[in-house]
């Protein structure tokens, strides 16, 4: 009996307590058995049917890209992914705009009839935009359009810039001048008197004239506008809806213009011709300095208006003529977006924008069903908690989603969700800035006890729901919390969690312990934890969520500790301990750095002296770590097995794993039906079949039996729709390869 193993001499004795625990936390339990298989989970047995092998590794391979993805998305690393939109502002001298005159018309009675009077946009100013203006993507199409039509409606969000654009655009497409129309003009009305040659601008156009507008006005006002030769543009908001026969005079906003170009040239028009750079040059260097590049992403992201980046530039201004410290104007603009960011979440979302917004930072990136459903339960739990005396009633047409979003400074994209059927198109949803999932979290908790708490017992329903990646995203938020008070979270949520044999509970558990893991000073007190799980004496469920944790990052980052603590579950004589340490080392082998080390230690696990559980357990991982996942190649469009893909000693080592599992009592059926796929897969991609060849080839050699192999080829060749191709190709390279090994013994024994 090894030292270092005190579960196997008392894990018989634990065994009828483990199971009495799971038993009154009804949950099913496991009783220790032969190495016949790996058997049954400890949680639902008695309520789920049965899993196969595949579906817990398809389980757990989805549970570990669910969980990079959660931890990413409160970590503020989702920018730039998914197709994410970011707007920001094209315009940063706060005023471009000419002066906004009295229009008006009247649809309904001639006498009071008035032409709309119009302010003209001064050509100081027009000369500013064309200094400072940089172009977002959608300007060159807004340009063509406005070549081919007199008439566009530009739909973009508050603080994109959107009017900038659209006088850039106007005077570039104008001859004379660019004129604004006040916002009370009614586009429906024929008596608009213009001007020839001449650009307008429509702002504020509400979403009450927009539903009033239909296709004929349009056309009509495009026609007045072509008799004259004038374009006009009209804004609209980002939530503004049209009928859809207006789509060919509608150009959506698309990606912004880029904020520090904005910025430096904001700067390079304030210094005086002497000492203005030229286009693009960083004046002495400051646009190099990492905290304002962090800065100018931020705004990028954040969207601020038009004074905030032309205070900013006004105050870099200042630092060029050393009259300011850099660090002080950043400071500044931090403590400017800390307030604004509070200010926003404090007072102007209402209840239900409220539990959107904490829900979307929960499931940032996700369905926007998922994001809608979870605000919608934690929304009638605030109601509930300040008036509970009425319970909450809500309208069936409260708030509109577009509204929801807009409030939560959101936005939505194409995106696409797995399915048991395949793969479907989703509309996703996700912060505009991707610091605001953990910003909202950490406000919540910081300022708002009671609220917390409450957040706090929805996130701990949500993490045993029924699908997966909301008890992954809600675990994952958990742990965000948890580094600031892990002791609590870890005894009401965490380990309770755990304990609970419920396999998305235990889901929900090791994705609570990835924050306090690998981003907190907390790694210690987590490892410790574990160990004190996986303790024999501890009930079964509790050490099966230890084992598996140990298989994610948490066992990446400390592989020393991991990989002996899975041998000594990989030890035990009860079955789910053994699958989770099976499962968690496929995940260490897959992590890439730790391959090598894996195979190594599997040769250590199914060595021949090796105790019998931790060889059943050692040839079922190295099944499964061929079933979990295929290697992309060069040589191919379709993925090929990971055993056919390494080289060196980890090929030898692979090699030597598979003739161990196929001259043991239990597994050699399984390890055939594998190989079998291999072949499969060589039936469709020819490129695989050579590969395949040396590999059978170097596997019957160290079997010391060239004819088994042959055998199950023949075989699987003869069965109905069998891989007939691929195995009279590698039958044959086997036999090419069997004279060529003979001739060469033969010359070699002739020198001798």
């Amino acid at each position: 009996m090894s030292n270092d193993d005190p579960e196997t001499f008392q894990d018989d004795r634990a065994a009828a307590n483990e199971a009495e625990s799971s038993h009154a936390e009804s949950r099913g339990s496991d009783t220790p058995e032969s190495a016949t298989t790996i058997g049954r989970t400890p949680d639902t047995a008695a309520q789920q049917p049965e899993t196969t092998d595949d579906e817990r590794l398809d389980e757990t391979r989805a549970t570990a890209a669910s969980m990079s993805d959660a931890i990413d998305s409160l970590r503020g690393l989702l920018a730039g992914t998914r197709h994410v939109t970011i707007n920001a502002t094209n315009l940063i001298n706060g005023n471009a705009t000419g002066n906004n005159l009295a229009g008006r018309d009247n649809l309904g009675y001639p006498a009071n009839r008035r032409t709309v009077s119009r302010g003209e946009v001064s050509t100081e100013q027009l000369d500013r935009l064309r200094r400072i203006f940089v172009e977002p993507k959608v300007f060159q199409d807004i340009r063509h359009k406005l070549g081919t039509r007199s008439l566009l409606l530009l739909r973009a969000p508050q603080g994109w810039g959107r009017r900038t654009v659209a006088l850039r655009a106007l005077d570039e497409e104008s001859t004379t001048s660019v004129c604004t129309l006040e916002p009370q003009a009614e586009l429906r009305s024929l008596e608009i008197e213009f001007t020839e040659h001449t650009g307008y601008l429509m702002e504020s156009f509400g979403a009450d004239q927009a539903a009033r507008l239909h296709r004929f006005h349009l056309e009509q006002l495009s026609g007045r506008l072509s008799e004259q030769n004038c374009r006009m543009i009209v804004l609209l908001d980002k939530a503004t809806d049209l009928p859809p026969d207006l789509g060919e005079f509608l150009v959506d906003a698309g990606d912004p213009a880029d904020t520090t170009k904005l910025v430096r040239n904001h700067v390079r028009d304030c210094l005086s011709p002497r000492q203005r750079p030229a286009a693009d040059h960083d004046p002495l260097g400051i646009f190099d300095h990492p905290d304002l590049r962090e800065l100018l992403d931020r705004y990028t992201q954040e969207r601020p208006t038009a004074r905030f980046l032309a205070q900013l530039g006004d105050e870099l201004v200042e630092v060029v003529h050393e009259r300011a410290e850099l660090t002080e104007v950043i400071a500044r603009h931090e403590a400017a977006i800390g307030e604004a960011f509070r200010q926003w979440f404090d007072d102007e979302l209402t209840l239900e924008a409220r539990a959107f917004t904490i829900a979307l930072a929960v499931f940032n990136g996700m369905p926007q069903y998922v994001v809608s459903d979870a605000a919608h339960t934690l929304a009638r739990a605030i109601a509930r908690e300040e008036q509970p005396e009425h319970p909450p009633a809500w309208p069936v047409f409260g708030l509109r989603n577009s509204a929801l979003i807009e409030a939560a400074k959101a936005h939505t994209y194409q995106s696409f969700e797995d399915t048991a059927y395949g793969e479907i198109p989703v509309q996703a949803v996700q912060f505009t800035d991707s610091r605001y999932p953990g910003k909202v979290l950490d406000h919540v908790r910081r300022e708002y006890h009671t609220a917390h708490e409450l957040v706090r017992e929805w996130l701990r329903t949500l993490g045993g729901g029924p699908d997966l990646r909301v008890c992954v995203r809600a675990g994952v938020a958990v742990g965000l919390l948890s580094t600031f008070e892990f002791e609590h979270a870890r005894t009401v949520i965490i380990e309770p969690w755990a304990r609970s044999g419920a396999r998305y509970d235990r889901t929900a558990a090791m994705a609570a312990l990835q924050f306090p893991f690998l981003y907190s000073p907390l790694a210690p007190h987590v490892s410790r934890m574990l160990d004190g799980w996986l303790d024999h004496r501890q009930p079964l469920a509790l050490r099966v969520t230890a084992a598996r944790a140990l298989g994610t990052d948490i066992g990446q980052a400390m592989p020393d500790t991991a990989i002996p603590r899975l041998r000594r579950a990989g030890r035990s004589p009860r079955a789910s301990l053994r699958q989770a340490a099976a499962f968690s080392m496929v995940q260490l082998f897959w992590s890439g750095e730790l391959t090598g080390r894996i195979l190594t230690e599997l040769l250590r696990w199914t060595a021949p002296t090796a105790r019998e559980q931790l060889r059943d357990t050692g040839f079922r991982c190295v099944l499964d770590l061929s079933r979990y996942r295929d290697v992309q190649t060069e040589q191919s469009m379709l993925e090929w097995p990971v055993a056919l893909c390494v080289t060196g000693e980890h090929r030898a080592n692979i090699i030597i794993l598979f003739a161990r599992i196929l001259g043991a009592p239990i597994h050699p059926p399984a390890t055939y039906a594998e190989i079998r796929r291999w072949v499969l897969i060589a039936d469709k991609d020819a490129a695989l079949r050579e590969p395949l060849a040396r590999f059978l080839f170097d596997l019957g050699n160290t079997l010391q039996d060239s004819e088994i192999l042959p055998y199950y080829l023949r075989d699987w060749a003869a069965a109905p729709k069998g891989p007939r191709h691929a195995a009279q190709e590698i039958l044959s390279t086997l036999d090419s390869m069997a004279q060529l090994e003979s001739k060469h013994l033969d010359s070699k024994e002739e020198t001798e």
